[in-house]
């Protein structure tokens, strides 16, 4: 395994409060994906419509995080599009999706996600395919 690219982003979620506070769905249709806005839709009726609460302010401040820290991962090699990157969660943690990660030839893809008080921070780090020749189980 070697790495790729590592990236790591940190974000006031007050800046972002005011940035959705002027244009929200402007804001969330150019930064999330069809999947991530489904998942927002869900999280917001759960909050009685409420895009101002805490929990929704850190839902696209933890997509808006670990996708810049992805492009910082990736870049020069490849510029990364909000649209090319759908978070998700497994098991409370958060994961990548990159559909075509081959292409970037991304192997693995890692990342965190840490929020305390006003501040979140997002970290990123993608591995390189493992050749088949490269794997430990295939050696002579």
């Amino acid at each position: 395994m070697g790495v790729l690219g590592i990236g790591i982003d940190i974000l006031h979620l007050p800046r972002l409060k005011q940035v959705l506070s002027r244009r929200p769905d402007r804001f969330l249709t150019r930064v999330l994906t069809k999947a991530e806005l489904v998942d927002f839709e869900k999280l917001k009726t759960e909050l009685n419509g409420d895009v101002d609460h805490d929990k929704a302010i850190r839902f696209v401040g933890v997509r808006w995080a670990l996708k810049e820290a992805t492009y910082k991962a990736m870049t020069p090699r490849h510029k990364l599009t909000w649209q090319d990157v759908t978070i998700y969660k497994d098991q409370g943690k958060p994961c990548l999706d990159i559909p075509e990660k081959e292409k970037f030839g991304i192997g693995t893809a890692h990342c965190s996600v840490s929020h305390d008080g006003e501040y979140l921070v997002a970290q990123v780090l993608f591995e390189s395919p493992e050749l088949p020749s490269q794997h430990p189980h295939n050696l002579p």
